[in-house]
């Protein structure tokens, strides 16, 4: 059997290599010179940081079985995700803990009001798989996270929260998140901390994470002929075979394709093949989410630990060397949404000189600033964006188009899993669709 792999992300890679062990002769093309998609570990100084993916939740078991296999740990003890409230920047002044209350009393109240609402929805679904099951699946899905916190009559602050964990989570504004895909987000969460039997956590990696990549590309290697430069530009699909041609020139006649890239570049390839319309809606119609990371290295470490949520250009603050030795230290801004979407049109020397500005403004920082760099994803050609995000209206319509064949075309990525948004989704989808593609 013969088989193209499109994209070399984690999606990508694991098919590659599931196709490979179980006997199939495979191809794998990347557009770029650089493997490994939206994980992308950058070296600052004799520190690491990641401009792209960066958290490997405990309910990611198919990533820790890639970490043990390749030898890579876990780093420091892991974040729960309250910590988010740890400290508040709101108009010119930082608050810290308790303090945050000297800005709203009800904040922290109605923040938990919220939370508790939204993983209501969750608990409603018995299979994360199959969002259509919730029993109030059409409803939510007409609905967004704006709407809920409209329907709870949150106060500035916990607005301010809210909005800025959407802008995380999702990568999107909370008018673009349907709450359906929220419940189902909650649900998967759910059902594996469950089956898993483990407490929630999210680590970052010793070195990084494209050692990961790292170890996946030369496994695949030995299996697979990787060729990198050379994007495909078209497809033609017959009854028989599918037809692949490349940027050289070059045609691959094949029995299946998988195209594990971001819907963004998917969008601009030339289908001379029809694809079914329903299809069609889903891959240029589906919601990508917007972030733009700068990482800023100073020579001191002169800031609060912990996530910060403000109402600054940077949205949120955190130092993702926290675990890492040295008396410099990098402090990250994570912008996500309309915010991450306008840093982007920005030249990286104009974001990184504008959030260097903001953090000295929020943590008075005098310290020098000895290197930086931002990774703004909505300007990336082979991106084109974050990850995915299901809007109000688009889970019912677009969540099995997405997922099932077109004839001897497969996609793959974070956005065909059920842990959809996430490296351990791009893994999922991978041996998902090869195990399909095997039993043909």
């Amino acid at each position: 059997m013969r088989v193209v792999v499109v994209g070399t992300g984690l999606a990508g890679l694991s098919a590659a290599e599931s196709l490979a062990s179980g006997g199939a002769d495979v191809v794998l093309l990347e557009a770029t010179e650089r493997m490994g998609g939206r994980v992308r570990t950058v070296a600052l100084g004799g520190q690491v940081v990641e401009t792209g993916a960066e958290w490997v939740d405990s309910t990611h078991w198919r990533m820790h079985e890639l970490m043990d296999r390749f030898g890579v740990e876990r780093e420091g003890e892991g974040m729960i995700w309250s910590t988010i409230r740890r400290w508040l920047f709101w108009d010119g002044v930082r608050y810290a803990g308790e303090r945050i209350a000297d800005v709203d009393p009800r904040a922290v109240d109605e923040l938990d009001r919220y939370d508790d609402h939204v993983d209501a929805m969750g608990d409603a679904m018995a299979d994360p798989s199959r969002p259509s099951s919730h029993p109030d699946a059409a409803r939510l899905d007409s609905l967004s996270l704006a709407d809920a916190m409209r329907e709870l009559d949150l106060g500035a602050v916990a607005s301010l929260f809210a909005r800025r964990n959407s802008q995380g989570e999702f990568a999107a504004e909370p008018r673009d998140v349907s709450l359906l895909f929220v419940a189902q987000q909650r649900a998967q969460e759910r059902v594996e901390l469950e089956r898993l039997g483990v407490e929630f956590r999210a680590h970052r990696v010793v070195g990084g994470l494209s050692r990961i990549v790292d170890g996946l590309r030369r496994d695949v290697a030995r299996k697979a002929d990787i060729r990198v430069g050379s994007p495909m530009v078209s497809l033609d699909q017959s009854s028989g075979s599918v037809r692949v041609g490349v940027a050289d020139g070059s045609t691959l006649e094949t029995d299946h394709v998988v195209l594990a890239l971001p819907l963004g570049p998917l969008r601009a390839i030339e289908f001379t093949s029809a694809m079914p319309n329903d299809l069609r809606a889903a891959v240029h119609g589906l919601g990508w989410g917007q972030i733009t990371k700068t990482a800023v290295r100073f020579s001191r470490r002169e800031w609060l630990r912990g996530y910060g949520t403000t109402d600054s250009v940077s949205q949120r603050l955190y130092e993702p060397t926290i675990d890492q030795t040295g008396e410099p230290g990098v402090l990250m801004a994570y912008c996500g949404g309309d915010g991450g979407l306008e840093l982007a049109a920005q030249p990286e020397e104009e974001r990184i000189a504008a959030i260097t500005a903001d953090m000295r403004r929020v943590h008075g920082i005098t310290a020098e600033a000895i290197d930086a760099v931002s990774q703004a994803w909505p300007d990336a050609p082979f991106a084109r964006g974050a990850y995915s995000v299901y809007r109000p209206g688009e889970v019912l319509r677009y969540w099995d188009v997405l997922r099932a064949p077109w004839g001897r075309v497969h996609l793959a990525g974070e956005h065909v899993a059920t842990c959809t948004g996430y490296m351990e989704g791009a893994v999922e989808s991978g041996y998902t669709v090869a195990a399909r593609i095997l039993a043909d």
